[in-house]
């Protein structure tokens, strides 16, 4: 049942579907619906055809169990796959999220690991690219949080090492220190999806707007944020950075992110949504494990930047 028809302000229209069926529409603006905990697949649709895309994020709790991991991981990206997602984004620490150096460190893969083995052979035998938000991965000898993209051939098409690492205080005793486990990368990465120019990044990423800029510059019309974000800052700052983001350089922003707490007390704010280049709130779940499945099109990407064309005169100084 339809309740209603919306049209944003490029006269898009969408709605919004459930596997129960259609439950409602949003109202212009910001602010989304929050899913109840019955909502785990939703599905937003662009109507117009051409230059579209239709990307899931999946959001889970990942364990400092893989296996576990993967026993919540491979049932959402199967309802992604049935819900038609060309493009599947995973959260950060996709597989593994530990309490200590240690424990990541001793999980960590390598590109022949099995794990990887089974993603890729997942992403070739449904014919989908999966966008791995992060693993943690030991690259000649220097562990790396690392992003896969691995295409609908089940090639791995490009990675992303994290350039900013989490290192803060956040007062309570809660205290993160990446660079004591990881690596920091040094170089963005923007590879072509199904057509579209799609910028790299990995959680506190968010918070250094150059990087961003950096992918508009260069054509980028969407920007991935895999994400494993606490509750703390989750509840603080994620939205509003999301949205900063994809008005700031007209563009869509994709966030997947972990959700709940693990086995051993960790917990991270889940959340995942896509906002578009006019800062609007395309789609958003909770805090509960689900699947936001949306359908984007390219022309609002167009669209934004002829009507306040920021990347034309951008300055350097």
């Amino acid at each position: 049942m339809w309740f209603g028809s919306s049209l944003n302000r490029w006269g898009l229209a969408w709605r919004l579907v459930t596997p129960n069926g259609e439950y409602g529409l949003k109202s212009q603006g910001f602010v989304c619906p929050e899913p109840s905990s019955e909502t785990r697949i939703s599905t937003r649709r662009y109507m117009p055809s051409g230059g579209l895309m239709r990307i899931s994020c999946v959001q889970y709790t990942a364990e400092p169990d893989i296996a576990v991991s993967e026993s919540r991981l491979y049932p959402l990206l199967d309802q992604a796959v049935q819900g038609a997602a060309q493009v599947i984004l995973l959260p950060e620490c996709a597989l593994f999220l530990g309490s200590t150096h240690a424990q990541s460190r001793s999980h960590a893969l390598s590109i022949d690991s099995l794990e990887v083995k089974r993603l890729t052979k997942y992403a070739l035998t449904h014919r989908v690219t999966l966008i791995v938000g992060s693993l943690i991965m030991r690259v000649n000898g220097i562990t790396r949080n690392r992003t896969l993209v691995i295409n609908h051939l089940g090639e791995i098409a490009a990675t992303y090492d994290k350039i900013h690492l989490f290192d803060v205080d956040l007062g309570s005793g809660e205290s993160y220190r990446e660079s004591a486990l990881f690596e920091a990368g040094t170089a963005p990465k923007q590879i072509n999806i199904q057509g579209w120019q799609v910028g790299l990044s990995i959680c506190f990423d968010l918070r250094f707007p150059s990087l961003y800029r950096h992918y508009a510059l260069l054509g980028a019309e969407l920007i991935v944020v895999p994400a494993a974000f606490t509750k703390t800052t989750g509840a603080a700052h994620w939205s509003t950075l999301l949205r900063a983001r994809a008005i700031e350089n007209g563009c869509f922003i994709v966030a997947a992110a972990q959700c709940g707490i693990t086995q051993e007390g960790r917990e991270t704010y889940g959340h995942s949504a896509v906002f578009d280049p006019w800062g609007d709130c395309v789609g958003i779940l909770g805090d509960e494990p689900g699947v936001l499945t949306v359908e984007i099109d390219r022309a609002v990407v167009a669209r934004t930047r002829t009507s306040i064309p920021v990347m034309i005169q951008h300055r350097d100084f």
